[in-house]
């Protein structure tokens, strides 16, 4: 039957609206065409792609003020696996997977912020306690637990504002009474830790409320030194100690008790295993802290069962890094020795006149000295200074501290100072600086990093600050070499993060950033 109804193209449109017309399909030609576009879209971006990771490999951080990356995004599981084979990484680190080893060469005896005597255990201590302040990878200081602060220079009072965000385990929040017991033990005349020759700066240091705390600074301080803040924060409740007897706690400290994002989980024979505390981020879940012989070290980074170790850079130990194909290394320095300026007007120091013990401390943190300073040391003229220094015990190791020693006064030697040097034994070098029978002394940085009692040390070597009346500077230094897995991708390693050390570097900051590659089948 016949429709009235005219053809779909003579239809009148609606009133408004406008018809629709029916599009003409694709010829072969443009199908070809666009066939074409999209097959160059993909070669381009595949080959985007791989300059990508290429830029990304071969700028794989070795600096030890950036994060390090050895992972490109975007790349497929199987891809990620064949780049994980050609990188050498040892099979045994990659199903290690969220479990970080550290290879400690020291064994781990307390994790105390106040009591820490080598590298290892200020890692862990950095991983358990959080701080005021931190100094990040180029040297600035940035806030931790404070979120604000500020400083009068005529009361010389430094007030910190806390953030009201971080907890201990058992749930109750840091304040400024945790801050302040924790500066009132290292300020206390008991304590006698590493710490007390770094902080004399501070003569007191009260909490204003729950989130304030004042810190009074001594009178000859002109600028407060950052560096007196990254002291890791004790939860006050855990740390019951009587400010009288504070040495105690050297001897028996109590489980460590902190508001970062590990807590101990076993600590036993020299090792130590911290766990990730529940509502932190990071891939990071346990890293165990393994006591090792220095001899094995090599070994065991060759069979991938540690992730993390340091050890002394030496000629030996570059001949040896083609063989470790799947670990990167940052060289860094730690203080071999100190130098201590006798500033006592004794009988037996030469360094009696008004600002010379100030002059030299200048000279030897490298500040250029002003033409009176320059004045008093050329006063010296051809005078010679005495200086005992720790002999060891044998021939070989006296060498060693000798050369430790010139190395220390070498900016004096190059002013055309003459010095006496004398080697003995410790028993007698401890009794010639508690005596001060000395000009200038040089001993070798201790294992639990004290200073004889008395020493004030320069805290700021970067002509910043002022001499004050420290006494005391960081001397030789000695090269040391980190090792780190690859498969610990964005590490960062921080130069600067333990200021209050004879050993700046650490790689605990910023760990939730870390990603890990684990082993894929």
């Amino acid at each position: 039957m016949k429709s009235d109804r005219p053809p779909f193209e003579a239809r009148p449109g609606s009133a408004g609206i406008r018809s629709v017309q029916p599009r003409e399909p694709l010829t072969r030609t443009q199908h070809l065409y666009l066939g074409i576009a999209l097959v160059a879209s993909l070669v381009l971006l595949l080959t985007l792609a791989w300059v990508v990771r290429q830029w990304q490999v071969k700028t794989l951080s070795k600096s030890a003020t950036s994060p390090v990356q050895t992972e490109s995004a975007g790349l497929s599981e199987s891809e990620l696996a064949s780049n994980r084979s050609t990188a050498g990484i040892p099979a045994a680190a990659l199903e290690r997977g969220s479990h970080l080893v550290v290879g400690s060469s020291n064994p781990i005896v307390q994790i105390n912020p106040l009591y820490l005597g080598h590298q290892d255990e200020r890692d862990a201590a950095a991983l358990i306690f959080e701080s005021l302040l931190m100094i990040d990878p180029d040297g600035q200081s940035v806030f931790e637990l404070a979120a604000d602060q500020s400083y009068d220079p005529d009361s010389r009072q430094l007030i910190f504002t806390l953030r009201d965000d971080h907890f201990f385990k058992d749930g109750s929040v840091l304040t400024a009474a945790d801050v302040a017991w924790t500066y009132q033990l290292i300020l206390s005349p008991s304590y006698e830790g590493p710490l007390k020759a770094h902080l004399a700066a501070v003569s007191g240091v009260t909490a204003a409320g729950p989130l304030h705390v004042t810190f009074q600074l001594a009178d000859w301080v002109t600028e407060p030194d950052p560096a007196w803040f990254t002291v890791g924060i004790l939860h006050a409740s855990s740390y019951p100690a009587d400010l009288d007897r504070v040495f105690e706690l050297g001897q028996a400290s109590p489980l460590p008790d902190g508001s970062g994002p590990y807590q101990l989980r076993d600590l036993s024979d020299g090792h130590a295993t911290l766990e990730l505390r529940p509502g932190f981020a990071g891939e990071v879940t346990t890293i165990e802290f393994r006591l090792i012989d220095s001899t094995d070290q090599f070994d065991l980074l060759q069979a991938g069962a540690i992730d993390i170790t340091s050890s002394v850079w030496n000629e030996r130990n570059r001949e040896r890094l083609d063989s470790l194909p799947g670990y990167e290394t940052v060289v860094f320095q730690q203080t071999a020795a100190y130098v201590l300026v006798n500033q006592t007007d004794t009988a037996s120091s030469r360094l009696s006149k008004p600002g010379l013990p100030d002059a030299l401390l200048e000279a030897l943190a490298g500040h250029d000295l002003k033409a009176e300073q320059s004045e008093l040391v050329a006063s010296l003229g051809s005078e010679s200074l005495s200086c005992p220094y720790y002999r060891g015990i044998d021939t070989s190791s006296e060498a060693g501290y000798l050369s430790d020693a010139k190395a220390s006064l070498a900016p004096l030697a190059d002013l055309g100072l003459d010095f006496t040097f004398e080697g003995l034994d410790w028993p007698e070098l401890a009794s010639r600086a508690l005596e001060k029978r000395y000009d200038l002394m040089v001993i070798p940085a201790l294992a639990n990093e004290k200073l004889p009692a008395g020493t004030i040390l320069l805290s700021d070597t970067s002509g910043k600050g002022s001499i004050g009346q420290a006494n005391a500077l960081p001397g030789a230094s000695q090269d040391r070499v980190l090792f780190f897995c690859q498969r610990l991708n964005q590490l960062t390693v921080n130069p600067n993060a333990n200021p209050l050390a004879r050993t700046a570097l650490s790689w605990t900051d910023r760990i939730e950033n870390i990603r890990l590659t684990s082993f894929v089948e």
